[in-house]
């Protein structure tokens, strides 16, 4: 099938975002500000915002959301199927779930090809980012456990140096780690006991999305939330953590939009709890 598939682009200017970043970071001559100021360019859309602008969509231009939908990965694998909107119904689940990913990941490609490539590019330029710097500053964060300070740091340092593969590779397995330890933080019970052998396991990251959602939506919000699950777990989507777990990805997949954003966002939930 990959044979019978052909793209089609339809270009954006991006200019002007490119030139409000690089306002905003020529006027903070601090380190610690143009690092906190990346981690601030972009805030997640509220999930019931996205639902809203799906179903208008779907709404505004119904024959785009008719049929069900097939999704494909890089060798022409069915990998996820949607069905088509009930029109009578504003749409169902699945065809708001399709919308909802097509406009995050158009999203997420504006911010990384306006604002990320923009602002990484302008502090590296300017400044020193060894891993040295970055573990003076995630040793500050709850949100890095302490013996995981130099991995994560590491994993920064790689990404702001544009080394997309060794960042994406790092980075992705500790967004597990640092949501159990934050759950555990805030007094939650983040393993499983298996009565019949008496083994005790931690949940996996898919395991809390499924089982302790509303205590992850207290701590973090459900825009965030909504964020992680869209780029790490959610079909029709990335789904990067299980991409990068099971080695699906090209040597070019690390540099893609959703990929770069992926490293974008975990970075960004190191430095929020650090911006007052």
């Amino acid at each position: 099938i990959a044979d019978e598939m052909s793209q089609f682009s339809h270009p954006i200017d991006l200019s002007e975002i490119a030139d409000l970043v690089k306002q905003q970071l020529e006027g903070e001559p601090d380190l610690i500000d143009l690092l906190f100021i990346f981690a601030d360019l972009e805030k997640s859309p509220s999930p019931e915002k996205l639902k809203e602008d799906a179903v208008k969509s779907i709404s505004d231009h119904p024959l785009s959301s008719l049929f069900g939908a097939s999704f494909h990965d890089h060798e022409g694998k069915v990998i996820h199927k949607s069905q088509g909107a009930n029109l009578a119904d504003d749409g169902n689940i699945d065809a708001i779930r399709v919308q909802i990913a097509q406009h995050e990941s158009l999203r997420r490609e504006i911010h990384v090809s306006g604002q990320i490539q923009v602002a990484r590019r302008y502090i590296i330029e300017r400044n020193y980012l060894g891993e040295d710097i970055f573990q003076e500053l995630v040793q500050h964060s709850p949100f890095v456990p302490r013996d995981l300070i130099v991995t994560y740091s590491r994993g920064f340092a790689r990404f702001f140096e544009g080394d997309c593969i060794s960042a994406l590779y790092i980075l992705t397995p500790m967004l597990e780690n640092s949501l159990r330890h934050i759950l555990k933080m805030h007094g939650h019970d983040v393993t499983t006991l298996d009565d019949a052998k008496q083994v005790q396991e931690d949940r996996t990251i898919s395991a809390l999305f499924e089982q302790m959602r509303p205590e992850l939506d207290q701590i973090f919000g459900d825009a965030i939330v909504a964020d992680i699950e869209s780029v790490f777990l959610s079909k029709p989507g990335p789904a990067l953590r299980h991409a990068v777990a099971h080695g699906l990805l090209n040597d070019g997949s690390p540099y893609s939009a959703d990929a770069q954003y992926a490293c974008w966002l975990i970075f960004r939930l190191v430095c929020m709890p650090l911006f007052k």
